[in-house]
């Protein structure tokens, strides 16, 4: 993330050891947003405002809302705080006759099972996951994803005040660019609940590694769909919820 874009000065009130102050702080930029696919209103959210097509782009794909390819895209447009995505049918055989994802990804179920982690991979996620900093570092306030292959390098970076944004908007950057997902690593600040796991399951990302819990629902979802759910991604230690057995040395 653009740090310039990312967070901005406040002054602030602050007692620290019982001892006042009044100082400048940074927080965190936050903006709302309307996102439109061919003409129809989707959603709103609110996001740090950069990357703001990825994040569209993505919240359409890992929301199973639509089947979105580089090439099926027609154009993207922002006027103001509105996402506008106009695009073709995208040819995918896991669609129905409506053009949106199945209430169940074959593709998970199948082909996840191909899908192992080596332990030193984990280790240099957890390795990197450490070093993370940015408008994190400096605010406090803001979350973090990633992408990286199956052997941990990593891919792609974003930053957003939402841990669901961050993840929408590492997914529409790989979508645009043309990088299949289907081998690589979703790497997170952020809890993993039902509807975090879900976006995985829907852009056909076949592991997850958190440096925070999940939840029964988010590991179910993951047992369901073979995805390898890992998570308190820390110094030297991790917790593995689901197709452990998939992780070798």
């Amino acid at each position: 993330m653009d740090e310039k874009i990312g967070k901005v000065v406040v002054k602030s009130f602050n007692l620290e050891n019982n001892e006042s102050i009044i100082r400048e702080d940074f927080v965190c930029i936050e903006e709302s947003y309307d996102i439109y696919l061919n003409g129809k209103y989707i959603s709103n959210t609110v996001a740090t405002p950069d990357k703001i097509k990825e994040m569209a782009v993505g919240y359409i794909v890992s929301e199973g809302i639509e089947c979105i390819t580089a090439d099926s895209i027609k154009s993207i447009t922002v006027e103001g705080n509105v996402i506008y995505i106009e695009t073709n049918v995208c040819n995918n055989n896991n669609n129905n006759n409506n053009n949106k994802y199945s209430e169940k990804s074959n593709d998970n179920e199948n082909n996840g099972k191909n899908i192992k982690l080596k332990l030193n991979t984990i280790q240099k996620v957890i390795k990197y996951m450490e070093n993370i900093t940015g408008v994190w570092k400096i605010t406090g306030g803001a979350h973090w994803a990633c992408i990286s292959d199956l052997d941990g390098d990593i891919l792609i970076n974003i930053e957003d005040i939402g841990r669901h944004n961050a993840v929408d908007k590492v997914i529409g950057h790989c979508i645009l660019n043309n990088i299949d997902l289907t081998n690589k690593i979703l790497i997170s600040s952020g809890r993993q609940p039902t509807l975090m796991v879900n976006k995985c399951k829907n852009a056909k990302i076949p592991a997850i590694i958190s440096k925070s819990p999940s939840t029964d629902k988010g590991v179910q979802i993951a047992r369901e769909n073979n995805i390898i759910l890992i998570g308190f991604a820390r110094k030297n230690k991790f917790v593995a919820y689901s197709e452990w057995s998939r992780i070798i040395q």
